[in-house]
């Protein structure tokens, strides 16, 4: 069984940025830049079928190239964040990457469970390892539980990313009300170079 790093045992996620990003390909420039739709989002992700930003411009830029590999740009989307509003609504931190943490990823993603998030309009902690669909297929296959000896595997497994944090939100008003709003897009690893979209790029 692998073994978890210090820092990750050590980090604790509790700041919430006042600008935050959200790396994505340039296929998906023009549904965002009219603004960010829930019903848009995929299910069976962490935290969630919610809308994911991260404090981490390096990540959402590395998240934005993996995604845009074969077609279209990588891009970022830079959002200012009103943290003393969005602090007004429900909201789920996980400050350490613990086992808690590791079972509502695993509810989540899990085609077992029908996950809801309890009224929780917006969610803040670690980000689980990419390998992780490969992980919970296998859990559930086994119909394991959180306290079998086969969690405590996938807890290990994905607890990797000491540096990455995600945001996701899962209330539309945080929206609609401009609590996030959208301040500029830029390509992926330069926060200078803002992007001017041209749809004669991307390939259908």
């Amino acid at each position: 069984m692998p073994k978890l790093k210090p820092s990750i045992l050590a980090r604790e996620f509790k700041s919430l940025d006042k600008t935050m990003y959200h790396g994505t390909n340039s296929r998906h420039y023009q549904s965002l830049f009219s603004g960010v739709s829930l019903r848009e989002c995929k299910n069976k992700t962490d935290f969630g079928r919610g809308f994911y930003l991260t404090t981490k411009f390096i990540q959402a830029s590395k998240h934005a190239n993996n995604r845009s590999k074969f077609n279209g740009d990588a891009i970022v989307f830079v959002y200012d964040v009103d943290v003393a509003a969005l602090r007004q609504f429900q909201e789920k931190i996980f400050r350490k990457m613990d086992r808690e943490w590791a079972e509502f990823i695993y509810l989540n993603r899990s085609e077992r469970v029908i996950m809801d998030h309890h009224g929780f309009d917006y969610v803040f902690g670690g980000v689980a390892d990419g390998k992780i669909e490969d992980l919970i297929e296998e859990l559930d296959e086994i119909n394991v539980t959180p306290n079998s000896p086969e969690f405590d595997y996938f807890y290990e497994s994905i607890a990797k990313y000491d540096t990455y944090d995600q945001l996701s939100i899962h209330n539309q008003e945080i929206f609609d009300y401009n609590i996030i709003t959208l301040r500029k897009v830029v390509r992926a690893f330069n926060k200078n170079s803002v992007y001017e979209y041209d749809a004669s790029q991307i390939t259908l």
